[in-house]
């Protein structure tokens, strides 16, 4: 990557000399622009006007773009600021990307309010008055950047900015992407950007919240913007997508989940990991057609971030095991509820608990956390039956855990009245325990003994007792 920055810092040269430092909002020029009318990737494309905040930036004259560019719809847009490039792609509501229609996006925003409370709570707390009343669609913006590294300082660029927005009153979802030729160009892609914040409540990511915005906001600090007003909220899905499915899957990367959960096949991609390559190919050689497969890649984030936004609204609505099929494995159905019950939607979480004990596969991790849930809420007869299962499950592992048995010899005694069979669990996590000594040593299974005999030397005195009255 050292050969990339290189060749920026030459191309730096052409840059234009600094401006005065503008306050966080740009006042944003409203534009009406008639729509290439090419195809969108992956969509047919809309030829409706799009209104659009551009920072006073307007299409520049014809500048003899390479042919891989116009073939895309790629414009140059020229401002205060600078020029750079543009592509618009317009897809109507009811476009259908993988499971989901564009047009169920009004309604399920506002079912995300859950996670953007959670998502930003630290900032809420600073100031109550950013906690979202409501969330609505056309106030979200999708975000997609490409950039030249991995890391989120100084010396990493976004050359590329992508965002899509709603219009519900033109019925369209616009997906526009920024690039820049040279470094001289940043600092009007990002006064464009700036004034697509205008009106926007939260920024909807996947991994934005640790990635993108860390490294917009440095560039607005590179390029002479200071920090102000109220920045946008984050709606960032990698970390409820974590919650579902890390468990689950082979892995959360967003290919991984368009496939196995969203109904999204791709077909040939360039994956993300390259584009940062292909960008330094078009800077060696002025070949735009490296490029193309980049487009299409960042076009496609920005759609899955839509359907991911369906996705986890119904979620939140409780459409599994109503409208939507739930899901097939048992962790996972564990999982789902247990973040409905995190989001505040226990009423939905209760059908997926029920589902979850009915369930007749044998058991997995996900017994024991749901038997806690019950024994949380004083459902403790529930609580047994999965204590039950997790206690059979754990006899016939190698490296057995004991801590069944003991909630189960705990419920005997405490709850039951029955310290013979307390006792007998009891004793069943001490040969547990001691089998798993055996083979591996911790002071924490030294402990767990200690306790497990302390136990049952106070339950066979219980039992002696009731013994002598019976």
């Amino acid at each position: 990557m050292s050969s990339l920055r290189d060749r920026l810092d030459r191309l730096r040269a052409h840059a234009r000399p600094p401006e005065p430092a503008l306050g966080g909002d740009a006042d944003a020029t409203a534009e009406s622009a008639e729509d290439t009318g090419h195809s969108a990737v992956g969509g047919e494309a809309s030829r409706k006007a799009v209104s659009a905040g551009d920072s006073g930036a307007g299409p520049a004259k014809p500048s003899g773009l390479h042919p891989a560019l116009t073939a895309l719809g790629v414009e140059e847009i020229a401002g205060e600021s600078g020029s750079f490039l543009r592509r618009r792609a317009v897809y109507p509501l009811e476009h259908r990307h993988g499971h989901y229609v564009l047009s169920e996006l009004t309604r399920c925003a506002g079912l995300l309010r859950p996670i953007a409370v959670r998502q930003n709570r630290v900032r809420i707390e600073a100031d109550p008055a950013v906690a979202p009343a409501d969330i609505e669609a056309h106030r979200l913006l999708f975000l997609d950047t490409e950039t030249t590294g991995l890391g989120v300082g100084t010396g990493n660029l976004p050359f590329m900015i992508g965002f899509g927005y709603v219009d519900a009153a033109a019925g369209t979802f616009t997906v526009e992407q920024l690039l820049i030729r040279h470094p001289g160009e940043e600092r009007a892609m990002l006064a464009y950007l700036l004034g697509r914040f205008a009106g926007i409540t939260h920024l909807v990511t996947y991994n934005g919240r640790s990635f993108d915005w860390p490294v917009l906001t440095s560039r607005f600090v590179l390029n002479g913007w200071r920090p102000s007003g109220v920045e946008p909220g984050h709606l960032d899905f990698l970390h409820p997508s974590r919650a579902l499915w890390k468990n689950t899957l082979p892995s959360c990367r967003l290919s991984r989940i368009e496939e196995d959960r969203l109904g999204i096949f791709r077909g040939e991609d360039v994956p993300g990991s390259l584009a940062p390559e292909l960008y330094m190919r078009y800077l060696s050689d002025g070949d735009a057609s490296h490029l193309r497969g980049v487009y299409v890649h960042n076009e496609r984030d920005i759609l899955t971030l839509a359907s991911l936004t369906v996705h986890f609204g119904g979620v939140l609505e409780g459409r599994l095991g109503a409208e939507w099929a739930l899901p097939s494995e048992p962790e996972e159905l564990f999982r789902t509820a247990a973040w409905l019950d995190e989001h505040g939607g226990s009423i939905h979480a209760e059908r997926l608990f029920a589902a979850l004990c009915a369930e007749t596969t044998p058991g997995g991790a996900w017994l024991l956390p749901a038997a806690a849930r019950f024994k949380r809420l004083g459902r403790y007869d529930e609580a047994a039956e999965l204590w039950e299962r997790a206690a059979s499950l754990a006899e016939s592992r190698l490296l057995p855990s004991a801590e069944a048995h003991i909630e189960l010899s705990m419920h005997y005694e405490h709850r039951r009245r029955e310290p013979a069979v307390a006792l007998d669990y009891a004793q069943r996590a001490l040969g547990l325990l001691q089998r798993r000594t055996s083979l591996r040593q911790s002071d924490r299974t030294r402990a767990e003994l200690d306790a497990v005999r302390h136990r049952m030397a106070r339950l066979r005195r219980k039992v002696e007792a009731t013994e002598r009255l019976g």
